[in-house]
């Protein structure tokens, strides 16, 4: 478990890689806020959030396919 000071630290991490996503025009998907977050609060690690992005990714998970005009 980490301590309230690690879990505020990354708690600022996360939104401010949040908002930097945001401020490119892009959005992070719910799955993945969800996983930032239980890495925040220390429920899981860094290397398993990228993991499961990874995992995501390959199965075609976080293709948005473009609108028909």
């Amino acid at each position: 478990m980490i301590d309230e000071q690690e879990m505020r630290k990354r708690y600022a991490a996360v939104a401010n890689g949040i908002a930097s996503v945001r401020l490119e025009g892009l959005r992070v998907d719910a799955v993945t806020s969800e996983d930032l977050y239980r890495f925040a609060r220390g429920e899981i690690e860094m290397d398993e959030v990228l993991r499961h992005l990874r995992e995501r990714v390959a199965a075609g998970a976080l293709y948005d396919p473009p609108k028909e005009p």
